[in-house]
């Protein structure tokens, strides 16, 4: 049980033939390029209510139009992400073999982690599947955080600040792209899982096995929305710091433009009576100096608590 066969060559129709004569539990994955419908449907004995959408490959129809169970046949769509590229794969799981379909000519059981049981039930088969495919989404969602991560110790300071501005578009994007694929996934797999365990040749002996899928899904979810929250926070701070850096920088010229505007007046009183250093020194500086110390005295003293009154004491 769990040979796998690639394609849908003359070799491999022969193959499955003969697993299917001898009753041997297989995956067959098939690029959708690479057969056609009346092959395919003959290959593995699928009638027409399964085959549509089995085929259905169009971003306008949602992934509940591309389930459908009928008790001897579960087909349904499930996204994978091997090697950060996206596959939306098409699963069928009979009592027969498990058929993973997909328009990229990328083979999933090379580029998915997937461990074959030598030994349990067809059923771990199936999950062992969908495990790998889940388990590559976890992957784009742990380089995203990695890079996150990365991003929060440049500092706002640094040079190539923007650069890490345009690259957080880029990883919301990506995250809010990964959140669309696998959250539907979420609401079908109870539904997925119910119908699988309906299936009377398909041998099985946990109950628990698909549960943890559902359980992955939900901690995927939540993990993308973590991280999406992570970015927000981010983004955040460093308007902050910018805002920061720009008051900062406000404060410095401010008491140079007030001197340069000073002494840039030409009125003739003032030209008249401003001779020598001691003027400078006691307009020029001076005054500022003042005007400055006042505001901080003024702005304190407003700001400052009001102490409540102390009670009276009692006499002793």
């Amino acid at each position: 049980m769990g040979e796998i066969v690639e394609g849908l060559d003359a070799a491999a129709r022969e193959r499955i033939a003969a697993l299917r004569r001898a009753g041997e539990f297989f995956w067959a994955d098939v690029m959708l390029g690479s057969t056609s419908r009346d092959e395919l449907a003959a290959t593995f004995d699928i009638p027409a209510p399964i085959l549509a959408p089995l085929l259905d490959f169009s971003e306008a129809s949602r992934q509940s139009q591309k389930f459908r169970a009928d008790g001897e046949h579960v087909v349904f769509a499930f996204s994978c992400f091997p090697q950060s590229q996206f596959i939306e794969a098409h699963v069928l799981v009979t009592g027969d073999y498990v058929l993973t379909l997909h328009r990229e000519p990328l083979p999933l059981p090379q580029v998915l982690d997937v461990d074959p049981p030598g030994h349990g039930s067809e059923q771990h088969l199936v999950y062992a599947i969908l495990d790998a495919m889940v388990d590559t989404a976890f992957d784009v969602l742990i380089d995203a955080e990695l890079r996150l991560e990365s991003l929060q110790l440049v500092p706002t300071t640094n040079m190539r600040a923007v650069r890490p501005m345009g690259t957080l578009r880029q990883l919301t994007s990506r995250l809010g792209d990964l959140r669309r694929r696998v959250a539907p996934q979420r609401g079908l797999c109870e539904r997925i899982s119910e119908e699988i365990g309906r299936l009377e040749e398909l041998g099985g002996d946990s109950a628990e096995l698909f549960e943890r899928i559902c359980g992955q899904l939900n901690r995927l979810v939540e993990g993308i929305d973590a991280a999406g929250d992570a970015i927000s926070k981010l983004i955040d701070l460093r308007l902050n710091e910018t805002i920061y850096w720009l008051t900062v920088l406000s404060t410095i010229i401010l008491p140079l433009t007030f001197i340069t505007g000073f002494f840039g007046m030409n009125f003739p009183w003032m030209i008249a009576r401003i001779h020598g250093p001691t003027a400078f020194v006691l307009l020029g500086i001076g005054l500022p100096i003042a005007a400055v110390a006042v505001t901080v005295w003024a702005v304190r003293r407003r700001g400052a608590p009001v102490e409540p009154d102390q009670p009276a004491r009692a006499p002793r």
